[in-house]
């Protein structure tokens, strides 16, 4: 089980997790007989009656660090729309809490069927070490929740080092399960006890406490103390240190305004200040290296949202900075259904400006090897096999019908790339750029439809007042899951969404402008995401998988060395193939597919499948009282042309993998289509829309945007947004390139000024090394930049 960014690894551990059993286990403290599994510390036992039940005896054992920590088990192997069992220490007792995720983000008390914990006091106890806490769990045996009735059931485990946000309350937002996560077979058959009766009769007859009506606390949300005001005031303010967020704010400051750049995270490189340099090089972080990006979820220290309905990292790159890299060069047909002024014509100027800064490569290795190489060279020779064609997706990125390429992918200089390492070291040089990190804006503060400034919470819990210069702007770069949040507490939305955040507001402290003032705009309409389904295939050949989060702490000194040299297998990330192809519909709409192809588990070839674009199906975001904005409407598979496109491509995959060439077997080969679609269907972390750009204002009539064609929010005389929030439609690929895209347009829109195609280049990086310092220390050579800085950074 996890949540955020680490819930997707788990369901990649599908097909190793019968490898790793439950066994026998007497508790020497009840006596209890249980079938048990232990990990980190960890551990979960459990019993069940001759005749499986509703209900089973469990027993949870939990480390305690000096900062606390939490533990969970999952009753259905990976965390989504599975019953989750959470429990932390509170003092000498213990908390509880049943939880229960739609989405990959902080899951919410479980509001389901009544379920009851009930302790078995002479196996709960809270020590210096560890907690334990045995219980029988009443009405657990679910269906629709668990999967303990099954003859082979999969459950989960995660824990945190850290305690829940709040650990006197049941319904806590949980902390990140960085400390640890997984999942194992159980053996259900030996689980089954006579004595099983004699043992439940120990529990007490307690309950858990009631789930409250509006689940959840928010992520450093809580009740605001008086704000103070600071002396200082911008030209610009820019809310959200993510890829847009980043490059409008550089590229407004080069227009000569100045410019405040606020992030509610930490630095994510050491040069700008992170804490989390590597054992083996104190000058890089996880971040950085590519190898590593798809095992950042399972790495003490990394930063990922827990407020927002799913994944988002919050730290300066956003996103960019904790996603596995790929970088999929948005083809000209992406923009078909933009509006004027944001065709492909109109961008791309604007994606040329990127791409000479950030220009991503399918061959990041100095010595032109592509490493570990097995899961590119079967799917290479299947899909041939079924006349696909082989292309470079950054060369021809117009290709995008039965085509497979070597992945694309945001490094540059053998680290990772994006923004904050191809922007910032630019943004560092202008003396009219101010970076504020570890501050979360509330709101922006308004007059009518001027905006004044913003709020921010400090990680102090102390609250500020940011004030705009005269004829200033701000911009939102907050991101598809936040930037809605932002303009909720800012009293721009639908009133039932408004009304939501007034009825929260003792637990938030958020204050609304007097509802006179709200504007009225389908803030969290049309929102949509690249719906994806994971399928897992077991390679005859039963390899080895490279062990890629080992980089993080014992990098394998012959990989460590070619590393240092700029190549070998830890300058590339996890993915080891992409591949595209489209359908016409019926509806006329051409779909287009995507797989991601890798290998993380040893014998498992994995394909991560998504619906991209041409997609109809859309959702709504939502907000909870507490602060949380959460999914009221999943945007996967609502239309039945979208459920046709993707049931086919899974079906072709079952088909492809089913030849006499094959060396591929699905894991679970007796599984239908729509088996596999409802077990395995994920969000692909791919949002936009949730703020949604047109000429069609939302005030009036059947008005569906958000914001005008230059990002200004309607109804508002200088508030912007920039980031996929605004996005109309999906792309064919993954969104981060089109994403930089957007913000690009939409920073010359904002500021005024006509950029040129061209721009300075980044000084050239060393070649990693034990001594070297990564790029986003270099200071760029810029003689056309303008205010070149003449002091230090400003943190």
């Amino acid at each position: 089980m996890r949540f955020n960014l680490g819930l997707a690894s788990l369901l990649g551990l599908a097909g190793s997790a019968a490898a790793q059993q439950t066994w026998a286990f007497t508790d020497p403290n009840t006596g209890i007989d249980f079938q048990h599994y232990a990990s980190k510390n960890y551990s979960f036992s459990i019993a069940v009656p001759e005749t499986l039940g509703t209900d089973f005896i469990g027993q949870l054992v939990i480390p305690i660090t000096s900062t606390g920590g939490w533990g969970s088990v999952s009753l259905r192997g990976g965390m989504l729309n599975s019953l989750l069992l959470v429990a932390w220490a509170d003092g000498e007792d213990i908390k509880t809490s049943f939880r229960m995720a739609g989405s990959y983000a902080n899951p919410d008390v479980y509001s389901g069927s009544t379920v009851n914990a009930l302790p078995i006091a002479n196996g709960t106890f809270v020590n210096s070490t560890h907690l334990a806490y045995t219980f029988l769990c009443e009405n657990c045996v679910n269906s629709t929740v668990t999967n303990l009735a099954n003859e082979t059931p999969i459950l989960g485990w995660a824990i945190s080092a850290e305690s829940p946000t709040t650990v006197t309350d049941s319904a806590s937002a949980l902390t990140y399960h960085g400390a640890g996560f997984g999942q194992y077979g159980l053996n259900i058959a030996a689980a089954k006890s006579s004595k099983y009766a004699t043992w439940a009769a120990w529990a007490s007859s307690g309950t858990t406490p009631t789930p409250p009506t509006t689940p959840g606390t928010p992520g450093g949300n809580s009740t605001l103390p008086t704000p103070i005001t600071s002396n200082v005031t911008y030209d610009t303010i820019v809310v959200g240190g993510g890829p847009a967020g980043i490059i409008a704010a550089e590229r407004i400051a080069e227009s000569g305004a100045s410019v405040l750049l606020i992030e509610r995270g930490p630095a994510n490189t050491v040069a700008l200040g992170s804490s989390l340099g590597l054992p083996w090089n104190s000058s890089l972080t996880p971040y950085d290296i590519p190898s590593l990006g798809s095992s950042l979820a399972g790495l003490s220290g990394t930063t990922f949202c827990s407020d927002t309905a799913s994944t988002a990292g919050c730290l300066l790159g956003g996103s960019s900075s904790v996603n596995g890299l790929n970088f999929i060069r948005p083809p000209s047909q992406d923009w078909q259904r933009w509006p004027a002024g944001w065709q492909w014509e109109d961008v791309s100027e604007a994606a040329s400006r990127l791409y000479e800064r950030n220009p991503g490569t399918t061959n990041p290795s100095a010595d032109g090897k592509h490493y570990n190489d097995h899961t590119y060279q079967v799917l290479s020779q299947l899909v041939s096999a079924k006349g696909w064609s082989e292309v470079d997706s950054i060369e021809s990125p117009n290709e995008k019908h039965q085509v497979f390429s070597r992945p694309a992918w945001s490094i540059k200089d053998h680290l990772r790339a994006g923004p904050a390492r191809t922007y910032m070291p630019f943004a560092k040089e202008l003396d009219n750029f101010t970076l504020k990190l570890n501050s979360k804006v509330i709101q922006v503060n308004r007059n009518g439809s001027a905006i004044t400034g913003v709020l921010t919470l400090e990680a102090d819990g102390s609250t500020q007042i940011i004030n705009l210069k005269a004829g200033g702007k701000v911009v939102i770069a907050a991101g598809a899951l936040s930037t809605p949040r932002v303009l909720w507490n800012s009293g721009i939305g639908r009133a039932a969404d408004l009304a939501i955040v007034k009825s929260g507001s003792a637990q938030t402290g958020v204050t609304l402008p007097a509802e006179a003032d709200w504007i009225d705009l389908p803030v969290g309409h049309h929102l949509q995401d690249h719906v994806q389904v994971t399928l897992q295939f077991n390679d005859a050949s039963n390899f080895t998988a490279y062990n890629f989060k080992g980089i993080a702490t014992e990098p394998v000194e012959d990989d460590l060395d070619l590393y240092y040299q700029g190549s070998g297998v830890i300058t590339q990330a996890a993915q080891r193939m992409h591949l595209w192809t489209s359908v016409d519909s019926a509806d006329g709409r051409k779909r287009f597919l995507q797989g991601t192809a890798s290998a993380m588990s040893s014998g498992v070839i994995t394909v991560r499948t998504f619906l991209t674009h041409g997609t109809s199906t859309v959702g709504k975001l939502g907000i909870s009282a507490s602060g949380n904005t959460v999914l009221e409407t999943k945007p996967w598979l609502i239309d039945d042309n979208d459920r046709t496109a993707m049931s086919d491509f899974i079906q072709f995959w079952l088909d492809l993998t089913s030849t006499n060439n094959s060396t591929l077997t699905y894991v679970a080969p007796d599984s239908s289509v729509e088996d596999i679609i409802s077990k395995n269907l994920i969000s692909g972390d791919h949002w936009v829309g949730s703020a949604k750009m047109g000429v069609d204002d939302g005030r009036q009539g059947n008005g569906t945007s958000v914001v005008d064609l230059d990002t200004k929010v309607y109804g508002t005389d200088n508030l912007f947004v920039v980031d996929a929030s605004i996005h109309p439609d999906l792309p064919t690929g993954n969104t981060q390139s089109i994403i930089m895209i957007t913000a690009e347009h939409a920073a010359e829109k904002i500021s005024g000024i006509k950029s040129s195609p061209t721009t300075p280049e980044t000084p050239s990086t060393p070649t990693p090394s034990a001594s070297s310092t990564p790029a986003a220390s270099s200071a760029p050579s810029c003689s056309s930049k303008k205010r070149r800085s003449k002091r230090t950074f400003r943190f």
